[in-house]
């Protein structure tokens, strides 16, 4: 299938907010609200994008689940392993390089498993390597699409938004204190409904480009983002700005995927939406140590040091990246899947119709 460069266009811009946002927070705090907003759409559009791309590729019709999540694994895995490995190391040896991250056996596993549980030390739900919260969405929102693996898509994209919008209801209405049920009975996964949704109407015709057209979505971008800030703590707010992020997030997808024909190839953009995971992935510890550099050289105090360590930590998460999606990620998808395939070849029967 085809690659769509708006979409690696928006991934790089989703991994990129993460980026902004941790480079921000990590010398001033998370109290700045557009800094919370940037971090907070970056996953939301993240989110999207992968209910759009599994949709997309799956097609219109049924497809094998377990073939679909062979692929899933090779994809998102190793390199997780690989990061949470590296921080279940820095917090066994050198436990003072880590501010709330407390090396256990079974956080270690549970974190490697994708299972969501209590994080030791930090409260809350939350693996080993804490960006990795997110992931453990994606395994979930990968299990339920595969487990509507034999419907056609308008009826797995259905199924699929009534049982995250039940269980958003259910946490709503059940206001459970344990935290793991707090965590799936969460409205976060209904953004992969939208960009579900957004992937059907790809399917079947796609999205018009016009000049009323992208005015709209932008202006529905915009309000999306207004809506977003109206979070101030209480319940019904952080409903409210999570609607508005997804509102965000699938009118920049729409009008992305409108613009598809007429789009510039941009080298730049096209690397890091690549490199987008091993960006996410990588970011905090890069950011960190060019955090801790440029505190002794030139200070964090005022707002040129602010600026410069920010632009710094950016920059320096953005090169790491690009280096370990083409010097580790990349040689590791090749090695398994190249294993995948001589597998399938001892396996004639399998289904040959699994996207």
């Amino acid at each position: 299938m085809e690659k769509l460069h708006s979409i690696q266009y928006l991934r790089a811009l989703a991994a990129l907010l993460v980026v902004v946002a941790h480079s921000f927070s990590h010398q001033i705090g998370v109290e700045n609200p557009f800094v919370v907003l940037a971090g907070r759409l970056g996953v939301v559009l993240f989110f999207a994008i992968s209910g759009f791309i599994m949709v997309y590729i799956s097609g219109s019709g049924a497809f094998s689940p377990a073939t679909f999540l062979k692929r899933r694994a090779i994809r998102i895995i190793p390199l997780y392993w690989l990061f949470t490995g590296l921080t279940a190391l820095i917090a066994a040896a050198i436990p003072t390089l880590l501010q709330t991250t407390v090396f256990t056996w079974p956080h270690f596993i549970q974190s490697l498993l994708f299972i969501a549980h209590e994080a030791p030390g930090r409260g809350g739900t939350s693996p080993m390597l804490s960006l990795g919260w997110t992931l453990n969405y994606e395994a979930y929102f990968y299990v339920a699409f595969a487990a509507l693996a034999t419907m056609g898509a308008l009826t797995r994209v259905r199924l699929l938004t009534s049982l995250f919008a039940a269980t958003w209801i259910a946490g709503l209405i059940l206001a459970p204190e344990n935290a793991i049920l707090k965590f799936y009975l969460n409205v976060s996964p209904l953004a992969f409904a939208a960009g579900a949704w957004i992937g059907w109407r790809q399917l079947n015709g796609g999205f018009r480009f016009g000049k009323h057209h992208i005015r709209a979505l932008g202006c529905a971008a915009v309000t999306g983002v207004l809506l977003a800030l109206v979070d101030d703590g209480r319940g019904w707010t952080m409903q409210l700005s999570f609607f508005g992020q997804v509102l965000c997030a699938a009118s920049l997808l729409a009008a992305a995927l409108a613009s598809e024909p007429r789009l510039k190839r941009v080298a730049l953009l096209g690397l890091l939406g690549d490199s987008s995971y091993a960006l996410y992935l990588s970011h905090m510890f890069v950011i960190g140590g060019v955090t801790r550099i440029a505190t002794r050289l030139i200070g964090t105090e005022n707002d040129i040091g602010l600026l410069a360590t920010t632009s710094a930590c950016i920059l320096a998460s953005c090169c790491v990246a690009v280096l370990v999606h083409q010097r580790i990620e990349m040689p590791l998808l090749r090695l398994l899947s190249r294993k995948r395939r001589r597998d399938r070849l001892l396996q004639p029967n399998e289904v040959a119709a699994a996207r």
